[in-house]
């Protein structure tokens, strides 16, 4: 499924390639019942998740604006959008083209006509499916039981040959990291070692073998990067965090240190998250509580652009430090403290350890309530 949108996708992408802004209008009848649906879509050029909304009066809504091409959107039914707990089933994803979408509830394609990307759209997703429906046919898979059961029958000598034998893949892991130790100034073996690390890197494990490189290959440019996820990686539970400082919307240095003697929360986010804003009401709520008894908050976040980074402050009522370089994902503090996804966050006690990670929900007001009295 996912190679098919990804096809999609890019059979789209003669429309969305014009720079200039083209008008959309999506109209939708038969839409169950609700009040109110946000459409989140995701720019073209650059992924941010934008926000619109519109109300249902008697299963109907219309919602206009911008684009600058074809975007991948959903519309989302929710009473208030801030509610991370409010979901629906009746949440539907689709193509957002420019010009005219035409939308029917009633039926299992929402996506029923509009403009002529669209209805090329339609024509292609059809042609798929009917292609596709072949491998569900009761032809096609009689022809399958007999290959079936023989890669059930390959699957199990396989695992058998293993237990026996060992993996062909721990061979070549072990082949990289003999490399490594005889070749610790070969520029290869800085790659050997991020591949080593894998998709999820045991620091205690992996360090060692970085440690051994020489030091010409740890201080450039992607050694220095790939320390620095390292050491990221190594703020769990227990450890020390680390200092930094970035300037508030104001323009103003503020600084972790700044906050010694404090819990501390230190929040990763961004407006165009929007589990992140779902989130803020949590948050908001925690703040509200304990704000006067020694706790603060410390958002870090990775937008790019400061009006919308203001303005997302101000519409959720965010009341506490903000902090940013507005440099999105490529921001520095995200980078040294290896953050991956957002919302991320850390609660850090007066003396700057990290005592908890990830609070979530009602999870941070019931950390606080056991540390402060």
């Amino acid at each position: 499924m996912k190679i098919i949108s990804l096809l999609l996708f890019v059979c789209l992408s003669t429309v969305g390639f014009a720079q200039e802004l083209k008008p959309f209008q999506i109209k939708a009848i038969n839409v169950p019942d609700g009040k109110k649906v946000f459409l989140m879509y995701y720019s073209f050029e650059d992924d941010e998740k934008l926000l619109d909304s519109a109300t249902v009066k008697d299963g109907k809504f219309s919602i206009s604006g911008e684009l600058k091409g074809v975007s991948y959107a959903g519309i989302l039914f929710r009473e208030n959008i801030n509610n991370q707990n409010e979901r629906s089933t009746k949440d539907t994803w689709f193509y957002l083209n420019p010009g005219e979408n035409l939308m029917d509830f009633s039926k299992d394609e929402k996506i029923t006509g509009g403009s002529a990307d669209v209805l090329k759209y339609l024509a292609f997703k059809k042609e798929v499916e009917d292609k596709r429906s072949f491998y569900k046919s009761a032809e096609y898979l009689e022809k399958r039981k007999d290959i079936d059961a023989l890669m059930a029958q390959v699957n199990e000598k396989e695992k058998e040959l293993t237990k026996v034998y060992g993996n062909p893949k721990d061979v070549f892991q072990k082949a990289k990291l003999d490399f490594v130790k005889n070749n610790p100034a070969n520029p290869l073996s800085l790659l050997f070692v991020e591949d080593l690390s894998g998709p999820k890197p045991n620091a205690e494990e992996i360090f060692p073998i970085f440690n051994s490189l020489s030091s010409e290959l740890r201080s450039s440019k992607k050694g220095k990067r790939f320390e620095t996820m390292l050491k990221g990686l190594a703020f769990v539970v227990g450890a020390q965090s680390v200092d930094f400082g970035q300037n508030s919307p104001d323009g103003k240095l503020v600084k972790l240190s700044d906050l010694k003697g404090k819990y501390v929360l230190v929040d990763f986010w961004a407006s165009w998250c929007v589990p992140c804003r779902q989130e803020n009401p949590n948050i908001v709520k925690a703040y509200r509580q304990y704000k006067d008894k020694n706790f603060e908050i410390l958002a870090v976040s990775l937008d790019n652009d400061k009006a919308s980074w203001e303005k997302a402050i101000k519409d959720d009522q965010l009341g506490w430090l903000h902090i940013s370089d507005l440099k999105g994902w490529k921001n520095e503090v995200a980078g040294i403290y290896a953050i991956r996804s957002v919302p991320s966050n850390f609660l850090v006690d007066p003396q700057g350890k990290i005592i908890a990670k990830n609070l979530r929900g009602e999870e941070l007001e019931k950390a606080l309530a056991q540390l402060i009295k």
